[in-house]
C-alpha cells in the first residue's frame, strides 16, 4: 500500500492547505514552516530506528504537493536530514513555530495533522516513535489523551 492509499487524499488536502504559501522563493514565514515541518518529519521518521519506504514516500509526496522549487526542496531536505540526526531536539523548532502560530491555531493544527499522518504512514507506531510523537504533541500543547483520540481518528480515515 502506498503512503497515500486510503488516506482520503491527504496529500491533496495538505497541498491545498499549504499550496497558497509556496511556489517561488520562500519567504521567511514559508521557510519557517518548511524547516519545522521537514525537521519534525525527519525526527519522527527516524524515531523508531528505521526510516521506512512509506515514510520516505510520504516525505517526497509532501514536497511534491507543496510544489517546492529546487531551492525549497533543498531547504526541506536539509531540515529533514537535521531532524533525523541522533540527538535532535524538536523543542526549539516547535517553539519557533508556536511563536509564529500559537497552539490551537489553524497552522499548528495543520502541521500536527501532517505529523500524525506520517507517524501512521507505515501502519504502526512503535514505542520509541510514540515517545517522540508525545514529545512533539506536548510542544504543540496537545495532551496525551487528545493525541490518542487524534491517532484513532486518523486510523479510521485510512
Amino acid at each position: 500500500m502506498s503512503a497515500n492509499e486510503g488516506e482520503g487524499g491527504i496529500f491533496q488536502q495538505v497541498g491545498s492547505m499549504f499550496s497558497s504559501l509556496f511556489g517561488g522563493k520562500l519567504s521567511a514565514g514559508q521557510r519557517l514552516e518548511v524547516e519545522v515541518m521537514f525537521g519534525l518529519i525527519g525526527y519522527l521518521a527516524k524515531a523508531d530506528g528505521l526510516i521506512t519506504s512509506y515514510e520516505s514516500e510520504f516525505t517526497n509526496k509532501m514536497m511534491d504537493q507543496l510544489k517546492l522549487t529546487l531551492d525549497g526542496r533543498a531547504e526541506a531536505l536539509a531540515a529533514y536530514d537535521r531532524g533525523r540526526q541522533a540527538g535532535f531536539d524538536p523543542a526549539p523548532d516547535i517553539a519557533r513555530f508556536i511563536a509564529a502560530h500559537p497552539a490551537g491555531s489553524e497552522e499548528s493544527e495543520r502541521m500536527f495533522e501532517v505529523l500524525l499522518r506520517l507517524a501512521l504512514s507505515d501502519g504502526r507506531i512503535y514505542a520509541r516513535e510514540r515517545e517522540a510523537l508525545e514529545k512533539v504533541a506536548a510542544g504543540f500543547g496537545i495532551t496525551e489523551q487528545s493525541l490518542d483520540m487524534r491517532l484513532r481518528a486518523v486510523k479510521e480515515m485510512k
